[in-house]
């Protein structure tokens, strides 16, 4: 089993890992609102908890974020739908 330094130095190398995910994400997305940030965090699979840890907000805020967008897409489909279907 693990000892009491084992677990702090595990500790501190996910810190570590969790900063780079952000500075990673700050690189790749700027320019980019948080809405779309979520919405590609979440077709790559991330889950609330990791998107809201890597923007620096709440797992709640993302799952709201997450509901409208999957609104809005569903919405797009039924449109793109009628257009295929008049073609």
């Amino acid at each position: 089993m693990a000892d009491d330094k084992q677990l702090k130095l595990l500790e501190e190398v996910l810190n570590r890992l969790d900063t780079l995910i952000k500075i990673t994400a700050i690189n790749a997305f700027q320019g980019k609102s948080i809405v779309e940030v979520v919405g590609i965090l979440s077709d790559l699979g991330f889950q609330n908890k990791d998107i809201a840890m890597i923007l620096g907000t709440t797992p709640p805020y993302v799952a709201n974020v997450r509901h409208a967008l999957k609104k809005q897409r569903a919405k797009q489909a039924k449109k793109d739908e009628k257009i295929e279907g008049k073609e």
